[in-house]
């Protein structure tokens, strides 16, 4: 690839990845190549489609979604580590717009993505039946039930991020807290405001 080439290659993987981060993966490619400085024709030459580049982009945080789960199923205490695995994951949502999307979705991207996805399946049904089997977590808690956490934090993060911040840790605690024995310790944040509550409202 000729320097300049690899240059706007670069400035577009850039410029993707931050815009996703801000704004989610429904974001225009007109925007990315505003925001690299490059032409619509440069990005599509790179990037003839949407998934691509949203694989070349999430490839490797979605690397880490996987290992989180995997660390979690060889460890000691399945309890501990289901907890700490939710709340890394969804911490990992927290940050990044654009991951909070991919998380909750199976919109396919590459086979490799798609691997990725069938790994964190197995190991976190591994972590889920470990944790049940101690019979400190519900026993009908499934790897179905952190899907739909993950629904419901990516929508909460589009609507709060700036306006609640604490709203995603505070739903994470209370989701863990129904789920495992008060036993273990689940740290509880604190509420959103009432004030931070209306600007989301409002936003």
């Amino acid at each position: 690839m000729r320097a300049d080439a690899q240059r706007n290659r670069t400035a577009v993987l850039a410029a993707a990845e931050a815009v996703y981060a801000e704004q989610g993966v429904d974001v225009s490619l007109n925007e990315i190549a505003r925001r690299a400085s490059t032409g619509n024709a440069t990005l599509y030459r790179h990037f003839p489609t949407r998934e691509k580049l949203l694989a070349e982009v999430y490839t490797g945080h979605l690397e880490r979604y996987c290992a989180l789960a995997e660390d979690a199923a060889r460890a000691d205490d399945p309890v501990t580590a289901l907890r700490d695995c939710v709340i890394a994951t969804c911490a990992l949502q927290a940050t990044n717009r654009g991951l909070a999307d991919l998380l909750a979705s199976l919109r396919p991207l590459s086979p490799h993505v798609e691997e990725l996805r069938a790994r964190h399946y197995r190991a976190i049904a591994t972590v889920f039946e470990r944790a049940v089997g101690t019979g400190q977590v519900r026993a009908d808690a499934s790897p179905a039930d952190l899907a739909v956490l993950l629904i419901a934090n990516a929508g909460l993060i589009h609507r709060t991020a700036e306006d609640a911040p604490g709203a995603s840790a505070r739903l994470v605690a209370l989701w863990l807290a129904g789920l495992i024995s008060h036993e273990v310790l689940v740290e509880m944040p604190p509420a959103p405001t009432d004030t931070e509550i209306r600007r989301a409202l409002h936003a």
